[in-house]
């Protein structure tokens, strides 16, 4: 199963980590849509939307992909997003966006990372050390056991 993994990964590159620790255990392609937003992926059967989260929401590079971009039938989609505080789906919208579209969306794998936006910087931040070795290991074994269930 060919697999591509998009990303927005721009303050601390929590999600820039996440991405390629899944990359590494799907051979997946990375891309990385703050840089190159028009990116084709006719030719992938699995795709991953990855993002840092931004005012309860991924990356707008992110969402606009989903918004802008035609999917082939058959093909599949997995959400990924870091954050300082885990304790919410923020990939909601961007799901919804995709299913509107009847983009089938797999799954979401949620993660915490550094994160000293706003008034947090005032702290040093939250979730100092994150993603970490066990966070990342987790992201492999969630990206290993969806390539077994997505075909």
């Amino acid at each position: 199963m060919k697999t591509a993994i998009l990303y927005a990964s721009v303050h601390h590159g929590n999600t820039k980590k996440v991405a390629e620790a899944m990359a590494e255990a799907l051979s997946a392609e990375l891309f990385d849509l703050t840089k190159q937003g028009d990116v084709d992926i006719s030719g992938y059967d699995l795709i991953g939307l990855a993002s840092g989260i931004f005012y309860a929401n991924m990356h707008k590079a992110v969402r606009k992909f989903a918004e802008e971009t035609e999917f082939r039938p058959g093909q599949k989609v997995f959400l990924v997003c870091t954050c300082g505080m885990d304790s919410k789906d923020f990939t909601k919208k961007v799901r919804k966006t995709l299913e509107d579209k009847q983009v089938e969306v797999l799954d979401s794998f949620r993660c915490r990372g550094f994160d000293t936006f706003g008034p947090l910087v005032l702290i040093g931040g939250i979730a100092k050390g994150r993603p970490n070795a066990e966070d990342l290991e987790r992201a492999r074994e969630y990206a290993r056991n969806l390539a077994s269930t997505a075909h």
